[in-house]
């Protein structure tokens, strides 16, 4: 079975813009310089818990490749692993009470 390819999505040039203008915005604020995707995908992460459909949390550094995480919903603390790679905020579950979690590495990446 083949990959699914991935398919350009159409926007305006003023859309375009609009979005060129928001990830130099978030570049500068973070230091961080990202291809589009990697950019697009905390962004959704983060809006999407904004809006309250995930908790945000933010981690705290254990080691080198993991943190500790809090979850937002019942408190509990646990481990979670952190690639080399990995982007600014991260989607999980807390392994107490299932909530769905948005984990913001912040600068410990």
């Amino acid at each position: 079975m083949t990959s699914a390819r991935q398919r350009p999505i159409s926007i305006t040039s003023s859309d375009r813009d609009v979005l060129d203008s928001y990830k130099r915005l978030y570049e500068e604020s973070t230091g961080e310089s990202t291809d589009w995707g990697a950019f697009l995908g905390t962004i959704a992460l983060m809006g999407l818990a904004a809006a309250g459909v995930y908790h945000l949390v933010r981690a705290t550094r254990r080691s080198r490749q993991t943190v500790n995480v809090e979850c937002g919903e019942c408190g509990a603390t646990f481990l979670m692993a952190v690639p080399t790679g990995t982007g600014r905020a991260v989607y999980t579950t807390c392994p107490e009470c299932n909530a769905e979690l948005v984990v913001d590495l912040g600068t410990l990446r």
